[in-house]
């Protein structure tokens, strides 16, 4: 095994580590802060270990994919754009764990909202980053996907569950993600891999989504103007109609990749030192 391969597996075992230990640091620091119920605490501890022992496998997989686009040089270690996504998915269980604690302790407001507010606004640093720093990668755009999706889906679902979203919203938010499942995974047995390309529509969704439930916690706790329920429901309708739009702008996408002539992906290099320099497309998105 080369040198890259052994440093970057390092990379990724270490980010892994660490980004568990972090989160596992949060959950009891605010578990012991506000009297939170232990058996909680250590449900979804358990919960964190195992979501980042698979994201961990899932990197150590594709590591073949954590080559620059531009020259196809595999990287040695996880780059600083690739750990600001992987951040925002390392959040996920502890995002889960601080809003569904909520309508029992209302008191950890204060500590929800600055917390969300900062991973999510990762979802921008990482792809401006990525661009500025020219280290663009195809595992880049797959993490911040993954991230983004696996994000709204987790906090629909619960926003749903506490009534601070009607059932036609999360229908809504759920087509727009199963449409983009589905597509990526027609193009990846059409072309050999999936190419998750971020669309200018689709990160205005995302980000969109994002601020609405950051406005439906607030509301939750009476927050004044943010949290005010005719404020939320004009944002809410407004959100509506960007979602729709990008659920347009997606079938758009998917329509015209599945009218170009097909082309197999090529494979990643082997892990016996072969610079792999084959180009694949440049990204929209994040890296």
């Amino acid at each position: 095994m080369m040198p890259e391969w052994k440093s970057l597996t390092r990379s990724i075992v270490l980010h892994g580590a660490l980004f568990f230990l972090a989160q596992g640091g949060v959950l009891t620091a605010v578990t012991l802060a506000y009297g939170m119920s232990p058996a909680n605490l250590a449900l979804f501890v358990s919960i964190s270990l195992m979501f980042h022992i698979f994201l961990t496998a899932m990197l150590l997989w594709r590591k073949g994919d954590f080559r620059i686009e531009a020259t196809g040089v595999l990287l040695s270690r996880v780059n600083l754009s690739n750990t600001l996504t992987y951040i925002r998915l390392s959040s996920l269980p502890t995002i889960l764990f601080l809003v569904l604690e909520a309508s029992d302790y209302p008191a950890i407001l204060v500590v929800i909202l600055p917390f969300m507010c900062a991973v999510f606004a990762t979802d921008f640093l990482d792809g401006m980053t990525a661009r500025r720093r020219h280290e663009i990668t195809f595992v880049g755009r797959y993490l911040d996907s993954a991230s983004d999706y696996l994000t709204i889906i987790a906090v629909t679902v619960v926003l749903n569950y506490h009534g601070l979203l009607p059932l036609w919203f999360l229908l809504l938010v759920l087509l727009r993600l199963i449409l983009f499942a589905v597509g990526m995974g027609l193009l990846a047995i059409r072309e050999g891999k999936a190419d998750p390309r971020v669309t200018f529509v689709g990160k205005v969704s995302v980000f969109a989504l994002m601020v609405l439930y950051a406005m439906e916690i607030a509301r939750l706790f009476s927050v004044p103007w943010i949290g005010n329920e005719l404020v939320v429901l004009i944002v809410m309708y407004t959100v509506t109609a960007i979602v729709v739009a990008s659920v347009v702008d997606k079938a758009v996408f998917l329509g015209r990749r599945f009218s170009l002539p097909v082309t197999r992906a090529a494979s990643a290099a082997p892990e016996n030192g072969r610079k792999g320099r084959g180009r694949t497309p440049r990204a929209n998105g994040s890296g």
